[in-house]
Parts: C-alpha cells; sequence; structure tokens
C-alpha cells in the first residue's frame, strides 16, 4: 500500500513540473513577441504604445492636423502629412525599448506605465505656405473691404445701419500665425481672434456721434408726407429732404431756424403747385368726333395749389412729425379723375369753333345742342380756346366792352342768359339779333370774342349748365 501510494505522488508531481513546464515555455515565448513591441500598459506622451513598434510610434507620435478658421465660412482642414510634419527621432524611444522587461507583458494587462519624453517636430513651411496662399480666403478679389457703420433714412425713420466687419486680411499676418500654431502644435485657430490680421470699420454702430444725429434728426425730421397728385403721381417730402432744411452748430447738433425752414417750406409748396397745377397749362381732350387732341393752355379749368393754405397745413404736420398720406390743399379741382375722360367726367359742354357748334353732355351723352357763333377771326376777337369751367351765372344782365377815353363803354349789350368762362369777358350768352348760327358767319360776322347762342336755345343751356361745369373749348386742334 505504502509503495502504491507513494508511486501516485510521484506521478503527481510530473504532472505539475509538465504543466509549468509547459506554462514557463508559453509565457517565455510570448515575451520573446515584446522584444521589438512594447508591452501592454505602455504609454508614451498620452499614446497607447502597446503592440507598436519604434518605427510606429515615431508615425504615431508625429500625427498632426490644424484646424484654420476663418471669418465667415467652414474651417479649413490642414493634415499634417500635406505639409511633410513628423517626429524626429533623438533615441528616446530606442531607449524604453531597451529598458522594457518583455517579461513584464502580463503585468502591464493589469498596470499601465507612463512615460513623458521630449518630441521634436519638423515640417515643410514651404509647402505649407503654399497651401495657404492658394485658399479662396486668401484671395484679394474675394475679400470683402469693411464698412463704417452709417446713418440712414429707411421706412419712414433714421437709422443707424451696422458696420460691416468684413472679410479684408492680411495674407502675411494669417501665414505667421498659422507657422505659430504649427510650432506650438494647436489643433485649431481662430483667425478671427488673432490681433491685426483683419481690416476693422473704423465706425461702430454705438458711435457716440451717430447715435446722436439719429436721435436728433428723428426728432427735428421725422415726418414724412406723401402727396397723390394728378395722374397718379407721387411726391414725397421726407427724411432726406428735411434733414437738408436743418442747420448744424459748432459742435455738430442739428437744429431748426425758424426762419429758413419757412423759406423752405414755401420754396417747397410753389414747387409742389408747379408738379400738381394743370390750370393754364395744355389739357388732354377727346373731342365728339372721337379726336384725341390738346387744348391750349389758356384755361382755368384743372387743379390749382391753394399755396397758403398748403404751408400752415404742412407747417402744423411737420411740427408734429406726421407720417401720412394726402392730396395737396387745392384751390380748384378738376370734376374727374384725369383717367375719367382726361379730368372732364361725364358731365361737360364742349364747343367746336372750327364748325361753330356746341354740345353739353350728361353723364357722358349728348343732352342738348346748338349752332353757335364765335368770336371774329382776327387777332383782337377771336374766341380764345382751351379748358375752362362755368365761373358764374346770371340772368338779365349788360355785357360791356372796355371803357373808352371818353368814359363810354366801347358796347353795351343786354342779354337775358349770360355765363361766364374767363375772368376776362368771355362766355355763353344769348344774341338776339342774329337771325342764323353756325357755318362761316364768325369768319365775317362774329362776336368780340363770346359764344353766341340761339334764344330758343339758351334757357335751356343755362339750366344744364352747373357752376364749376367744365367746358373745352377748341378748334379742332
Amino acid at each position: 500500500m505504502i509503495e502504491k501510494s507513494s508511486e501516485i505522488r510521484q506521478g503527481v508531481a510530473a504532472t505539475i513540473l509538465s504543466v509549468a513546464a509547459l506554462a514557463g515555455s508559453i509565457y517565455g515565448g510570448k515575451a520573446l513577441d515584446y522584444r521589438e513591441v512594447f508591452i501592454p500598459g505602455t504609454v508614451i506622451n498620452g499614446v497607447d504604445a502597446a503592440e507598436h513598434t519604434v518605427a510606429e510610434m515615431e508615425e504615431l507620435l508625429g500625427e498632426y492636423k490644424l484646424s484654420v478658421s476663418f471669418r465667415d465660412g467652414e474651417p479649413v482642414m490642414i493634415p499634417g502629412e500635406a505639409i511633410g510634419y513628423h517626429y524626429v527621432p533623438d533615441g528616446n524611444l530606442d531607449r524604453l525599448m531597451k529598458e522594457q522587461n518583455p517579461l513584464m507583458w502580463f503585468y502591464g494587462t493589469r498596470h499601465t506605465r507612463e512615460f513623458q519624453i521630449p518630441e521634436e517636430k519638423a515640417y515643410n513651411e514651404d509647402k505649407l505656405v503654399s497651401i495657404l496662399t492658394d485658399l479662396p480666403q486668401m484671395q484679394e478679389k474675394n475679400m470683402i473691404s469693411p464698412e463704417d457703420a452709417y446713418l440712414d433714412y429707411r421706412d419712414g425713420k433714421f437709422v443707424v445701419v451696422p458696420e460691416v466687419e468684413g472679410t479684408k486680411l492680411d495674407p502675411d499676418k494669417v501665414v505667421e500665425t498659422v507657422k505659430a500654431s504649427v510650432s506650438e502644435e494647436k489643433e485649431s485657430v481662430v483667425l478671427e481672434e488673432a490681433d491685426g490680421i483683419y481690416s476693422a470699420p473704423e465706425v461702430r454702430k454705438d458711435d457716440e456721434e451717430l447715435c446722436r444725429d439719429e436721435e436728433q434728426l428723428n426728432d427735428l425730421a421725422g415726418a414724412r408726407i406723401e402727396y397723390e397728385l394728378p395722374g397718379g403721381e407721387k411726391k414725397v417730402l421726407d427724411g432726406p429732404v428735411l434733414r437738408d432744411w436743418l442747420e448744424v452748430d459748432d459742435d455738430g447738433n442739428y437744429y431748426r431756424d425758424d426762419d429758413l425752414w419757412d423759406e423752405h417750406i414755401a420754396d417747397f409748396v410753389k414747387e409742389l403747385a408747379e408738379e400738381a397745377d394743370t390750370v393754364y397749362k395744355e389739357h388732354p381732350f377727346t373731342t365728339h368726333y372721337g379726336d384725341e387732341i390738346l387744348l391750349p393752355g389758356k384755361g382755368y379749368y384743372g387743379y390749382k395749389v391753394e399755396q397758403s393754405d398748403e404751408r400752415d397745413r404742412l407747417w402744423e404736420e411737420l411740427d408734429e412729425n406726421a407720417q401720412l398720406t394726402r392730396e395737396p390743399v387745392y384751390r380748384r379741382t378738376e370734376a374727374a379723375d384725369p383717367d375719367d375722360n382726361h379730368g372732364f367726367g361725364g358731365d361737360y359742354v364742349e364747343v367746336d369753333l372750327s364748325v361753330q357748334h356746341l354740345w353739353i353732355y350728361n353723364d357722358g351723352e349728348v343732352v342738348f345742342e346748338t349752332d353757335i357763333v364765335s368770336g371774329l377771326n382776327d387777332s383782337e376777337h377771336r374766341t380764345p380756346s382751351g379748358a375752362f369751367f362755368a365761373y358764374d351765372k346770371k340772368t338779365d344782365t349788360v355785357l360791356r366792352g372796355d371803357k373808352q377815353d371818353d368814359g363810354e363803354w366801347g358796347y353795351e349789350t343786354p342779354v337775358k342768359y349770360w355765363i361766364r368762362l374767363t375772368d376776362t369777358g368771355i362766355g355763353l350768352h344769348d344774341a338776339n339779333w342774329r337771325g342764323s348760327f353756325g357755318g362761316n358767319i364768325w369768319r365775317w360776322s362774329g362776336s368780340h370774342g363770346c359764344i353766341n347762342c340761339p334764344t330758343w336755345a339758351m334757357p335751356t343751356i343755362y339750366d344744364l349748365v352747373y357752376t364749376d361745369m367744365p367746358v373745352a373749348v377748341h378748334y379742332g386742334e
């Protein structure tokens, strides 16, 4: 029994020795793998070196890329290999490889060993400069110059328009800054944060003078009056014009000189009247026969600005900084809008002196017509043509010519009905001394200038023609 038990113990021992020998052989064989690579747990300058050769670690330590951020654009990535960036071997990695104990490989799977060695990096500056100078952001033609903040007039008020930073830069300073970033192994560089690279506006939106001018101009010249003129045209009086009416003191402050302000208003209203008035101006007209003609600018029919009242109203509106749209203050207006029968509307009188005939229209339809006799065809008596209106109406009155040197009237003619067209005494009236009308009578036996109408027709004409009714008189021009 004793002999058998001893044999068993010897067998177990042999087995253990065999297993130990095998394990030692395997462990030792694994250690041989770490003669030229770093063992697990090895960290060099923050880089995991496990399983890497010295040559591989030189590549890993030489890895690099730089993000360059220009203004108003995506960052530009510059890979290290594009500029020949690399780690410069100095023997430290070889030293660490020689100093490590390959048999410690298993220990390294459980524990970390960190090493810090000096690093020297190098790159090709010419390649870096070439990459930078070829970038679109570095081309002069692509750069946007900065713009100063300024005062502008928009949507009825003065506003400070902010500055524009732009993208104009100094290429040499970009290269200098990026080189420094590479040398310092920075991962990114924001060029806008570096001093002196980008050109900058000289005046910014918070400029004291700009803000002061904005406040003063909106207070003194904040009105906006939009005038609706005949024919649909517009005339605007607003900040940019009003600013020129203001004075500026020695400190650059705007102020209003009331006397000069009044002169500016008067000049503006005069200009407004010149644009809006249609009296004494040629006036388009469609004749009874459908011809489009221009009535001579001799009549008082049309638009006429009442300049005194307009000045007073405008002064008040500017004083209140009003912003509104309106018509000028008129003394006279036309019967209809310009697009309605050229402003004559549907109710009007037409006298065609070339055919010696008169028509009265109501709602665009002829309601009455008659032959007439106009002024004698000479320079003194010829009836003026133009756009007129029924100035006033009288019955049983006496028409008188010019007063003579002896104090007597040139003529005195009683009439039953009288409709004045001009302030020089031209109008429509009955002529009971005439037995016939129309034709060419006016050429050899015309009136003193008035439009003679048959006695039977004049009562109807008088009833149909109301005060201010348009009257177009023409020679069929």
